[in-house]
């Protein structure tokens, strides 16, 4: 009975000791875990959806009649249906003096629906004077439904 008592108590010794190392690898496990944590703090912010691209075309023909230059224009746009925006038109004519003289009419355009915007127009360029060349600059639109300007490529 002794030599049971003996293993009994070895085996009690040997569980708790077990127990205790259990118990002690597990608070190094949580100690461990805690000393590799790390926080991140991370900011968002919003920014507003992408807006439809608004990309208008302006096409013209021209000719000089007398002392105005007569400008037949058709504005499209097929990047979206209700917009506006603005352009420059840029004439460009020789004097009396054979010098090249310019002249700048800024214009604004709006439609409601997807329809092209077709235009007649006279420019006034004086007495005595050629016509060179008609050309359109700085032409912005503005999808009405979405509110972004984007500038499009001169032509």
């Amino acid at each position: 009975m002794r030599k049971a008592l003996h293993a009994f108590q070895y085996f009690l010794v040997l569980a708790v000791g077990i127990g205790n190392t259990q118990i002690i690898s597990a608070q190094e496990q949580q100690e461990s875990k805690k000393s590799h944590e790390i926080r991140y703090t991370i900011t968002l912010s919003t920014t507003p959806p992408a807006q439809p691209k608004c990309a208008a075309q302006l096409l013209f023909t021209f000719i000089q009649r007398n002392t105005v230059a007569a400008v037949e224009s058709t504005l499209s746009n097929p990047d979206c249906g209700a917009s506006s925006g603005d352009y420059t038109m840029l004439l460009r004519y020789r004097d009396e003096n054979d010098e090249i003289q310019s002249l700048e009419y800024p214009e604004t355009w709006q439609r409601d629906d997807d329809q092209d915007i077709e235009s007649r127009k006279e420019y006034f360029i004086g007495d005595n004077v050629d016509l060179v060349t008609v050309r359109s600059r700085k032409l912005q639109c503005i999808c009405d439904n979405a509110g972004a300007e984007e500038d499009t490529p001169e032509e």
